[in-house]
């Protein structure tokens, strides 16, 4: 008996190895050989780095960026997906690319394929990628960054991954910031919109919700290919891949997804992460969606759901404190549909301190509003328990406390609390309110 358990284990234990190796060696080189004085004379210009060699019909100084870029963002998706297999013929990996000011050029000289399958802004195959030229220094290196992302991920033979990933992944690690030394930093939320002109991902986000065309998780999963086509598809995909990347609780299972890129294993592993994070993650998806902003602070936005306990009956109260450098923290509290509760909060939050400190107690600072509310005012949600399969998001509604409130609940649920402020303005708070819950007398 032992030794059939024992061989069993071994039978196991060699599949799960099996499954995480990686190929031998990459897919072959297949890009054509360039004359580049031939293409020079026909107003295609080619400058270098050690993974990119970009030919060019816009001006040079556009592009001085992309090369110093491109090569970083190497070293990152190595680090985030492991290094690539060795060639066969053992040369390093580099890209080819085309960024095109006019495409009819490009045609001309034979680098622009007839058979290449029609694209929005940028295309790849293989080591080559192809991108139109852009209006903004950042929206070019973010579609080159995006391209040559697909270039590293689809090196390795017999990819099997979803459009989404594929799409999302590529716009996360295009999505980047160059600091004051000059160094690259990929897969960031944007912080303000002048400084990613052209990405447009967080207002489209906003928009398609404002229009009801939400996506849950499970509706990004479904997005196919020719949706890519239109702009929304993109964002949706990045939405999904920076909140799952960048969320203190879903990161270190969504990140083990880019070793999975071989093979069947992919959408197991996925479907593995979404199962285990349940309804709870479903609540967090809906409430970053719905409040996505330049600068949303994932990790301090970040849940920690606690189920709450009934009160023991009427007058029955309990009191807590609310951290204003937070998002929405549970009270413990759980609220029963039909039965009628008073929130008091006393207390006062300091919710900046450039150039002063800015003091708010629970009604809020009415000069500054985020999402519809003051600054600085105190507000409830009810998290449904238990959750019910397709019911709307019961967080998404949102109760106005200030000082005192007297409220029925609409539903069963543990109420949850949070300082209202900017997601991006969180991190300079501090403070909290005391807040009590006191169930009332039937009236």
């Amino acid at each position: 008996m032992r030794l059939v358990v024992a061989v069993a284990i071994c039978l196991v234990v060699g599949r799960l190895a099996a499954q995480t190796e990686r190929p031998d060696y990459r897919l072959p080189d297949r890009r054509p050989r360039l004359d580049d004085d031939r293409l020079r004379s026909q107003g295609i210009v080619a400058t270098e780095s050690k993974r990119l060699k970009l030919y060019t019909d816009v001006p040079l100084q556009r592009v001085r960026s992309i090369g110093p870029g491109i090569d970083a963002l190497y070293e990152a998706l190595t680090k985030y997906f492991g290094p690539l297999p060795p060639a066969r013929d053992g040369l390093g990996f580099t890209v080819t690319g085309f960024l095109m000011g006019e495409q009819k050029r490009f045609r001309d000289a034979g680098l622009l394929p007839a058979d290449l399958p029609t694209f929005l802004n940028g295309r790849h195959r293989g080591q080559q990628l192809w991108v139109n030229e852009q209006d903004t220094d950042y929206f070019r290196r973010h579609l080159v960054l995006h391209e040559f992302t697909h270039c590293f991920m689809y090196a390795l033979p017999e990819v099997e991954i979803p459009a989404w990933y594929a799409e999302g992944m590529a716009e996360l690690f295009g999505t980047h910031q160059i600091d004051d030394a000059g160094d690259y930093h990929f897969r960031v939320m944007p912080d303000r919109l002048e400084n990613f002109r052209g990405h447009g991902r967080i207002s489209l986000i906003r928009s398609e919700v404002a229009q009801n065309r939400w996506k849950s998780l499970e509706g990004v999963e479904q997005i196919g290919p020719k949706e890519f086509l239109q702009t929304p598809a993109y964002a949706w995909s990045w939405a999904a891949c920076a909140f799952l990347d960048g969320h203190p609780r879903y990161a270190k299972g969504f990140r083990e997804l880019g070793r999975q890129l071989v093979g069947d294993k992919f959408e197991p592993a996925v479907q593995a992460l979404l199962t285990e994070g349940g309804a709870d993650l479903k609540t967090e998806w809906s409430l970053f969606t719905h409040e996505l902003q330049y600068g949303f602070d994932l990790s301090r936005a970040a849940i920690q759901f606690q189920p709450g306990k009934p009160l023991e009956g009427s007058g029955a109260s309990r009191s807590f404190d609310i951290a204003a450098d937070r998002g929405w923290q549970s009270s413990g509290v759980l609220v029963r549909a039909g039965v009628e509760y008073e929130l008091t909060a006393t207390g006062e939050v300091t919710l900046a301190n450039a150039p002063k400190p800015w003091m708010s107690q629970p009604q809020g600072v009415s000069i500054l509003y985020s999402e519809g509310h003051p600054i600085g005012q105190l507000l409830a949600a009810i998290h449904r328990e238990p959750a019910v399969a397709g019911a709307e998001e019961s967080m998404l509604h949102q109760i106005a406390v200030g000082r005192e409130i007297h409220f029925t609940a609409p539903i069963s649920g543990t109420l949850y609390f949070r300082i209202n402020d900017h997601w991006n303005s969180l991190a300079d708070n501090s403070g909290s309110y005391r807040v009590t819950v006191r169930e009332a007398a039937p009236r």
